[in-house]
């Protein structure tokens, strides 16, 4: 049986003894994180100075065997039809010639024309018709003794293990064509001029070859350390950077830039429709002459600046590995070489204050005897009153910006329009007091012009689908209604909001988009889990009993994902403010949710649906809201399979059945909720 082989990690004990990584740096406290010593650390925390340790194989689980099985899936997302094929030794087809890898196109195509799909949607998970799925050696031969061939399968296969189960969703009607590079440029630096920020095409060394990279900067801040390139060339890069990717990370590369009020100004030509792809790659590239680190082309006030990058000296890191030691790297920093004109768009500087919590450049933190007590304690443990204590974690203040600012520029943005508001505190401003934690300390509402809920109607969207543009977030409560817990009586309401929110912001700059999640309808992700043969829950939380009272949760809380059919419901909390937002995270981690729904044990197979097209799907918000409203404040969990749907009750941590029916309507009605 060559569907399950022992594990060559571990020789099929479940656990293996590997030397331990304290000899990688050798006997002393302080390592070069870039040196190999192959020597034990005699003071080693973890073992002992032996050098060696036993822990638990990671690869197999603990189970000394590994599952030698694949399955790709393709669902019709339009008819609800699933087909599947089981790789297994003796049943994979023979690679047209030796050390070739087979990928998902070789096989995704066959099924797809068995159930009608003509164009993959690109939106659910992280599949690509360009994806390995597995690999057969160099010394695989057909005509070997079939013992040895299988054996060769059968670690192949097993070499895929973290990814057992490849579904691919498509749909009747041909995917849409991929967008042409230069377009999808022009677009970028469209939003950039539309933002006021910059867009920065950077190409760098590494390893004897160039990567690119696309990303938004606040103009002014450092070049980041570590740009995470890879694309080997331009149009790669581009394919690879969608908006919100070139956003993300925008906090961390922004924390030292200046601080500017946004002054509206139109930018002097056009945005051709397509940029000059050869013409933009040739610049970038002739700035990496004299070996040079990098260079980049930025994109500012509606025109490329080149410049190639410098060597900025060195900044040393400093990291506590578990065995006790510290390990010491090394990393070569960088700036421009000419820093483009300031842009047109600056207004004024926004003032600001050091933060009272922190010591820039180091670790020192706020210690916790100081949180609620008019001092330091002389006798505290971590920091001996001294009131300042080391942590690994962010300043909960500035988070390492060091800067608590005056003022901020709050951008509000539907990708096609967009509002730049200056928020400045005024010394008297009202804020009436319209509630109070549980400890007593009072909650105080700004006017309206702080709440950021009002641009919702302004954008056309609810105030439910306002995010953070660069964290992909959705907006908090106390932002949304301009809500102020005060525990300084000393500082106004209306600044200490601005100074909450501002500190570590890029530039004092709070960028929000307006607009419903891109997600597909809940009764899509339905359809898809009957074709798997798979188990969608649904927890839905009314808030109602909680209106008017801002230190609760307003409106309602969803939760959504996908099981296996006989997974155990628990009872979790929902924290998803939109249906539409828990379908795109359940979308965002469909791949995670498809591993869990495989069955760890080796011996048990991966599942491998078939499924005929089936009817449409009802959609079922409008039941589970009245459901909801009956049990108002309470979660309630509705399961939904293809032998019908189930209603549990959250309820002190565990789930009470409440119905089980054919369909969620029969469910609903058998409660007699009144009403009804």
């Amino acid at each position: 049986m060559h569907e399950v082989i022992d594990c060559d990690e571990c020789d099929g004990l479940g656990f293996r003894v590997r030397r331990c990584f304290c000899v990688q740096g050798g006997d002393q406290l302080v390592v070069d994180g870039g040196r190999y010593a192959d020597q034990v650390y005699v003071g080693c925390r973890v073992c002992g100075g032996d050098g060696s340790v036993a822990e638990p194989c990671a690869r197999c689980g603990r189970a000394g065997r590994r599952r030698a099985q694949l399955v790709v899936t393709v669902v019709n997302l339009d008819t609800g039809a699933a087909a599947s094929r089981r790789l297994l030794p003796g049943r994979l087809d023979p690679p047209a010639e030796p050390d070739t890898i087979t990928r998902a196109r070789d096989i995704v195509t066959g099924l797809a024309g068995a159930v009608g799909v003509r164009g993959l949607s690109p939106h659910w998970g992280q599949r690509a018709l360009g994806d390995e799925v597995y690999w057969l050696p160099r010394r695989w031969r057909a005509h070997l003794p079939a013992q040895e061939r299988l054996a060769l399968e059968a670690e192949a296969l097993a070499q895929q293990e973290y990814d057992p189960w490849r579904v691919y969703v498509g749909r009747g009607t041909e995917a849409p064509p991929s967008p042409e590079p230069g377009r999808e440029l022009a677009r970028l630096c469209e939003q950039a001029d539309l933002l006021y920020l910059d867009l920065v095409v950077e190409a760098r060394r590494r390893y004897g070859e160039v990567v690119w990279t696309i990303r938004y900067e606040v103009p002014g801040g450092r070049v980041p350390l570590d740009p995470h390139a890879r694309a080997q060339d331009l149009p790669s890069a581009i394919a690879a950077t969608t908006f919100r990717e070139a956003m993300r990370g925008l906090d961390d590369r922004g924390r030292d830039a200046p601080a500017y009020t946004v002054r509206p100004v139109r930018t002097a030509a056009a945005i051709p429709s397509s940029m000059d792809l050869g013409r933009l790659d040739r610049a970038v590239l002739a700035d990496l002459a004299d070996d040079a680190p990098g260079a980049q082309a930025v994109w500012r006030d509606g025109r490329w600046w080149h410049t190639p990058l410098r060597s900025a000296g060195s900044v040393e890191e400093l990291h506590e590995r578990e065995t006790g030691q510290i390990v010491r790297y090394v990393r070569q920093m960088v700036r421009r070489a000419a820093e483009p004109p300031d842009p047109a768009w600056w207004g004024e500087p926004v003032e600001h204050r050091p933060c009272p919590d922190c010591r820039p450049g180091t670790r020192l933190r706020r210690c916790h005897c100081r949180v609620g007590a008019p001092g330091p304690d002389p006798q505290c443990s971590r920091c001996s009153g001294a009131g300042f204590a080391p942590s690994g974690l962010a300043c909960f203040t500035c988070r390492d910006g060091g800067r608590i600012p005056a003022a901020l520029t709050v951008t509000v943005t539907d990708g096609r329009r967009v509002s730049h508001e200056t928020w400045r505190p005024v010394p008297g401003e009202p804020a009436p007091v319209v509630g109070y934690q549980p400890n007593g300390t009072p909650v105080h509402q700004l006017r309206p012009h702080w709440r950021l809920a009002r641009h919702a109607a302004v954008f056309g969207v609810r105030p439910t689908d306002l995010t953070h543009l660069d964290e992909d977030q959705p907006v908090d409560q106390d932002l949304l209604d301009a809500t102020v817990t005060v525990h300084d009586p000393a500082v106004e309401p209306a600044r200490q909001h601005v100074e909450r929110i501002g500190a570590g912001l890029p530039g004092a700059r709070l960028f929000v988009l307006a607009a419903a999640p891109d997600a597909p309808p809940l009764t899509d992700l339905l359809r898809l889990a009957y074709a798997l043969d798979l188990a969608v829950v649904v927890t839905y939380r009314d808030h109602r009993l909680d209106a008017g009272d801002p230190t609760k949760v307003q409106g309602e809380r969803w939760d959504i994902r996908l099981t296996a059919r006989d997974a155990r419901i628990g009872a979790e909390f929902p924290f998803c403010a939109s249906v539409e937002l828990a379908v795109a995270r359940c979308v965002e981690y469909l791949d995670m949710h498809l591993l869990a729904a495989v069955p760890r044990e080796p011996d048990r197979p991966v599942p491998a649906p078939q499924a005929a097209p089936s009817p449409p799907v009802a959609e079922p918000t409008g039941l589970l809201r009245r459901v909801g409203r009956h049990y108002a404040g309470q979660p309630v969990v509705a399961s939904f399979d293809r032998a019908g749907c189930r209603l549990w009750l959250a309820e002190r941590g565990e789930v009470q059945p409440l119905a089980r029916a054919a369909t969620l309507d029969d469910a609903v009605s058998a409660l007699r909720l009144s009403g009804s």
